[in-house]
């Protein structure tokens, strides 16, 4: 059972996903800006690719992704977050933790 913690927070997008997101997300918005679509479905269709595209590059977070087990982001990033929540520590405890202070 995935946790709705894990289903909506949890850092999946990284690496060339994470930059096709965000430029085809401001390619969407671009066009949008500009004009390019004159019928309110295209408008409609760019501003969800823009958005989507936008939103998930910046969160590095995409839900479906958690419902069909992809995780493209780094390995080394992800366990390490795993590793502090599982110690119930937050970010600067873990940092602080590590460095001896």
């Amino acid at each position: 059972m995935i946790s709705l913690k894990e289903l909506f927070f949890k850092e999946n997008v990284g690496g060339s996903d994470l930059i096709v997101r965000a430029l085809f997300g401001s390619l969407a918005m671009s066009a949008l800006a500009l004009g390019v679509a004159k019928q309110k479905k295209w408008k409609l269709i760019l501003a969800i690719i823009g958005f989507t595209g936008i939103f998930t590059s910046i969160t590095r977070h995409c839900t479906p992704y958690v419902l069909l087990g992809i995780n493209t982001s780094s390995r080394k990033s992800t366990k390490e977050l795993d590793r502090r929540e599982s110690h119930g520590k937050n970010a600067d405890e873990y940092l602080l933790q590590g460095t001896g202070s």
